[in-house]
């Protein structure tokens, strides 16, 4: 009776392993949907707002921040910066920035949950060793 139980646990392990790995493909063929989609932002990059005051009128621009210097500096190409100058709200230059930052975002996510259902795979195979 018991090596029926134990069989039935096995397919339900094997199952379940074979859910999270189907799973995880499908999630990773998203990724590259959203890379064909077009090119994606840095990662660890986010959009900043900021005010310039000139002569009593305040004006709203926008750039693109990284958390290290890569983008080439607008003066020095040899030279790297932090920040990418975007413009104003709407401007091209501001809304390929928000479409390469959304598809980052997105890729990220992704990669997160890829992530934490590789560790979910790995737990089902190391729990079924302890039982």
């Amino acid at each position: 009776m018991s090596s029926h139980s134990e069989l039935k646990t096995s397919q339900d392990v094997h199952l379940r392993a074979k859910q999270i790995k189907s799973l995880i493909r499908s999630l990773k063929q998203k990724i590259k949907k959203i890379e064909r989609e077009g090119e994606v932002a840095p990662a660890n990059c986010h959009i900043i707002r900021y005010q310039v005051n000139r002569k009593g009128t305040i004006y709203w621009y926008y750039k693109l921040q990284a958390a290290e210097s890569i983008f080439p500096m607008a003066t020095n190409n040899e030279k790297k910066t932090k920040y990418k100058y975007l413009g104003r709200a709407g401007s091209s230059a501001h809304i390929d920035a928000v479409e390469k930052l959304t598809r980052r975002n997105l890729i990220d996510e992704l990669e997160r949950v890829i992530q934490s259902l590789t560790e979910s795979y790995l737990d089902i195979y190391i729990g079924t060793e302890t039982e």
